[in-house]
């Protein structure tokens, strides 16, 4: 039941999204409330298949798995906002890359993961009742997110400062 409003969650909150780029109210408060939004659901999701699973276990190693999770789904949306999102102005989409380098390798694989299609992958663990397996992987993929992050930001400070006269 968790997944499916998960999944309906994914189909209104893109839907919010498409009607104020198509009447042209796209607004930065809109875009940091969505943001904002989105990652509230996903700590969530963490929070409560860490709990079921560690209810379920009689164990509380999977807390641990979801605070693992949520550090890194946390220290991710923060990244992003400080180094994308809070100089953005208020034209155009908010949220378009992880990086100011859309054309990497790296970037184009980073900003795919970070889209939302992860949420069919969850409906599908959950029709198999294997929901755990999902906050395993996001254990694990949520904190190397967070690092490949950092390194893309020292690898573009380091390029710009390759390319001032004297850097």
């Amino acid at each position: 039941m968790g997944a499916l409003l998960l999944l309906l969650h994914s189909i209104v909150d893109g839907c919010d999204g498409e009607l104020a780029r198509l009447k042209f109210q796209e607004s930065r408060s809109g875009g940091i409330l969505d943001v904002l939004g989105d990652n509230v659901v996903h700590l969530a999701i963490f929070a409560c298949i860490a709990a079921g699973w560690a209810l379920s276990a009689a164990a509380t190693w999977p807390l641990w798995l979801g605070a693992a999770a949520i550090v890194g789904t946390l220290g991710s949306a923060g990244f992003v906002y400080w180094r994308q999102l809070r100089v953005k102005d208020g034209n155009g989409p908010f949220f378009t890359s992880v990086s100011t380098a859309p054309d990497d390798r790296l970037v184009r694989l980073m900003d795919a993961a970070s889209r939302r299609d992860f949420i069919y992958f969850v409906v599908v663990l959950a029709l198999f009742g294997k929901s755990s397996w999902f906050l395993l992987l996001a254990s694990v993929g949520a904190p190397i997110f967070l690092f490949l992050l950092v390194v893309l930001a020292v690898r573009e400070w380091f390029q710009g400062k390759s390319r001032t006269p004297g850097g």
